[in-house]
């Protein structure tokens, strides 16, 4: 699942909208909607998300072989 799908679940589960995590990130909710859009965002920006939405950033790096 990539990160832009991943957050509209998110805000599902918490009965949250765009524009009440923009508030939250100090943002617009244009601004927000582009990041998600891109779906390329930066560590800071994943943290920042992360931590306006009350949950934890874990990045892994998984064995393929």
């Amino acid at each position: 699942m990539d990160f832009s799908k991943m957050i509209k679940k998110i805000l599902i589960d918490k009965d949250m909208n765009m524009g009440q995590l923009a508030d939250k990130l100090d943002t617009s909710q244009q601004n927000l909607s582009a990041k998600l859009k891109r779906n390329n965002p930066s560590l800071k920006e994943m943290q920042e998300i992360a931590e306006a939405l009350a949950y934890e950033l874990k990045i892994e790096f998984i064995n393929k072989g």
